[in-house]
């Protein structure tokens, strides 16, 4: 019981995230809420299939922006002949 709760809630095959872009479609009909809702869940989709969840993705493309050299010690209180 307990050793599926850090797994990522699914619906279907669809990560659960998923759903809010087609809840706001159907809370709102409009072609463009339509749109959005289909790009979001296309979006999802493929991160899940790629086997992503939405926080490690936001960490990849964060990891893109930044770049991957990212020293956790600042450069005024590196040690640099030791």
């Amino acid at each position: 019981m307990w050793r599926n709760t850090a797994r990522p809630v699914m619906i279907g095959f669809l990560d659960a995230r998923a759903c809010f872009p087609a809840l706001v479609f159907v809370v709102y009909w409009s072609w463009t809420t339509f749109y959005i809702a289909a790009i979001g869940v296309a979006f999802f989709a493929i991160i899940s299939w790629f086997g992503l969840t939405v926080p490690t993705m936001l960490r990849f493309i964060r990891r893109l922006l930044v770049g991957p050299v990212r020293p956790a010690v600042p450069v005024w209180k590196r040690r640099r002949l030791a």
